[in-house]
């Protein structure tokens, strides 16, 4: 009796081993109530300057130039403006994204107390701010931001939160975003 070569040997036996290897994966997913984690993997936390998830937000108000702009959430991804007027749903989808970025984009510095000592906010566009954003869970005021002008190289933004001393340097799109909201809305 002659051996079947390896590579025929293989053929018949791989599928019993595939099967065994993915009745395994299922048996270690009831066991465990999960599918196993990775460990390269890097779990996402958010970092943002607001802590609370964004879906919770229910209001906003931009003031932006000398225009104070109120947005109520409608839905779960709907919005109006001044309480009846409905938003388009791509600029309800941006007014999502930039209250979405405040929970996820972490700020690239931070400049505390000390290091601001004998500079004026005016250097960094804050006494006057580009604009302001203030959100809201049900009645009560999560977050107010401001934001100043760019940094030298053009790529980040100086903002500051109220009730904190810190200026902090967020990267540009977060500020542009409401920029594009606002601006979009005072057209109409």
């Amino acid at each position: 009796m002659v051996e079947a070569p390896l590579t025929a040997r293989l053929q018949r036996w791989w599928p019993a081993a595939a099967g065994a290897g993915a009745l395994l994966f299922v048996a270690v997913m009831l066991i465990t109530g999960s599918r196993p984690e990775s460990r390269q993997l890097v779990k996402f936390e958010a970092n943002g300057i607001m802590r609370l998830a964004p879906e919770r937000i229910t209001r906003a108000e931009i003031r932006f130039g000398d225009r104070t702009l109120a947005l109520s959430r409608t839905g779960e991804k709907t919005w109006s403006r001044d309480g009846r007027i409905a938003l388009d749903a791509g600029l309800a989808a941006r007014l999502s994204m930039a209250i979405q970025f405040m929970n996820t984009s972490e700020p690239v510095r931070e400049l505390s107390a000390e290091e601001l000592q004998g500079t004026e906010l005016h250097e960094y566009g804050l006494d006057q701010p580009r604009l302001s954003v203030s959100l809201f869970e049900g009645s009560t005021q999560v977050l107010t931001a401001r934001f100043g002008v760019h940094n030298p190289g053009g790529l980040l933004q100086y903002m500051t939160v109220d009730g904190r001393q810190e200026v902090f340097l967020m990267s540009r799109f977060v500020g542009e975003q409401w920029e594009h909201v606002a601006q979009e809305l005072a057209s109409k």
